[in-house]
């Protein structure tokens, strides 16, 4: 093996950092950095779980069950309705609003109102919800 720091070859080398690098280097070229002391790693574990599998070297931790769905939660079978695009602008200029006044008061963007009035996207849960409230209308329904 060669010195990294000289190339002088040597049958025993010492690891030191110079600089913040660490070499293997000769015993002359040693006195140029300092010394790494060499310490057995102590090796830690995380504790495996009561419910699991272990299988050559592989762990099998099971999914966590399903949530409960909580009182007040949108379900997933909820859909906007037909001409729901329709419905928000009629309402919004009978409110009064621009579109950008409209998405001031639900805290979303101009274009993403603008996108569901014309029926490009339709409404996430969340906000046809934000909507139903501050406008009073129905815009989503419950599909069997």
């Amino acid at each position: 093996m060669n010195c990294e720091l000289c190339g002088k070859v040597m049958d025993r080398y010492h690891e030191v950092i110079i600089d913040g690098v660490k070499m293997r280097v000769c015993q002359d070229c040693a006195k140029y950095g300092k010394e790494v002391t060499k310490k057995p790693a102590a090796v830690q574990r995380e504790p495996i779980p009561q419910n699991t599998v272990q299988r050559n070297n592989f762990i099998h931790v099971p999914p966590p069950p399903p949530r409960r769905k909580t009182p007040g939660t949108v379900e997933d079978t909820d859909e906007p309705i037909i001409d729901f695009g329709h419905m928000i602008k009629k309402r919004r200029e009978e409110m009064g609003l621009s579109q950008e006044q409209l998405a001031n008061k639900l805290q979303e963007k101009k274009n993403l109102i603008a996108k569901i009035e014309r029926e490009e996207i339709k409404p996430d849960k969340h906000t046809a919800r934000k909507i139903e409230k501050l406008m009073g209308v129905r815009i989503l329904e419950k599909i069997q």
